[in-house]
Order: C-alpha cells, then structure tokens, then sequence
C-alpha cells in the first residue's frame, strides 16, 4: 500500500506552527515581562513625584468616573509629532518615562487619542480656562467633539470641578520641564 503522500505535509505544517507559536511567545515574554522584571525604573519613581493629595485623588476619580481616559491619554510616546504637539511655548514635551506612573493605580494612560494628550497639561492652563472648557469646550476649542460638562461645575458648588481640576492641574509637573513654570497670571 503506497504512504500518504499528505501526511508528510501534514506534519511539516504542524511544526512550523509549534514553532511560529514557540517564537511568539518567547518574543512576548522578552519584550513584556523580562524588562519589567530587570528594569528597575518601572518601579522607582521620578525626583519629583510625590504622592497625590486627598483632593487630587477624588479629582482622579471623577477623571475615572467621567471617562476622560477614552478619550484623552497620559503618555508622550517616542513619537517627534508628540514631543511636538504636547510641549509649551516651542519647548519639546519630555517623553514619558515608566517612573511618572509608580503611584497610579490603575493607570490611565489610554489609548485613543480622540482629544489631546493631557500627560503634560498641568500649570499650562489656570482655573478660569479649565472652568469655561467643562462647562462648554466649543467656546474655547472651536470644533472640539468633547461633550459639555456642566455638571462638575454647577453640582455642589462646584466642589467636583475643583476636585479634577486640582487632578489634571498634577500631570506632568513631576518633571520639570517647562522655562516658565505655570501659565502667565
């Protein structure tokens, strides 16, 4: 009876899937988790990081809570058209760094970018800005597509508005990167 003449097909197409599967997982794991396991700045946070104020922590909640994170990220990434576009006053954006986040938990660094990159907005704009964009964005931002949000600003007083702005008034102030610190007064 004369051999199969697939079956020596058959097992050639099983070995090279075992071992496309084989390097994947072995690219996975060197790329993902051995960095993460001998890199210590994944762990060690930047000069200025501290810890966020009771304050900032419900700000960051209501950021959560608001889902601002689908459509604005936390994080300059190697791109130039980033560094570019995020910076201030014609000075570059620092790329982001694993040290910025030790403290987040979860992190909120996203994945869309439907709106701009807020991982440098802190001290860029004051309170008044902040205030007219949550409560109309158009009025500042003509064509924006970020909905109203008026509720943070009319509910309590205001105290939740307060409370995300004293949030976002934190991202990326822990490096200091900026020559004029904080928007003109």
């Amino acid at each position: 009876m004369p051999a199969n003449p697939l079956a020596k097909t058959d097992r050639s197409a099983m070995a090279l899937f075992l071992a496309a599967t084989a390097f994947f997982f072995v690219g996975g794991l060197m790329t993902t988790v051995v960095p993460a396991l001998t890199e210590d700045a994944w762990s060690k946070p930047v000069a200025g990081l501290r810890p966020l104020t009771e304050q900032e922590q419900r700000g960051r909640d209501i950021y959560k809570r608001e889902g601002c994170w689908y459509c604005h990220t936390q994080q300059v990434r190697t791109l130039e058209a980033d560094v570019k576009r995020f910076g201030w006053r014609g000075v570059d954006a620092p790329i982001s760094t694993p040290g910025e986040y030790v403290n987040d938990s979860p992190h909120l660094l996203g994945t869309r970018r439907i709106g701009p990159d807020l991982s440098r907005v802190g001290g860029k704009y004051d309170r008044s800005w902040h205030l007219t964009h949550f409560r109309n964005p158009r009025d500042l931002v003509p064509g924006s597509i970020m909905p109203p949000f008026p509720w943070l600003t009319d509910r309590d007083g205001g105290k939740e508005f307060e409370d995300l702005l004293a949030y976002i008034q934190t991202l990326g102030r822990a490096t200091d990167w900026r020559p004029q610190k904080d928007y003109e007064k």
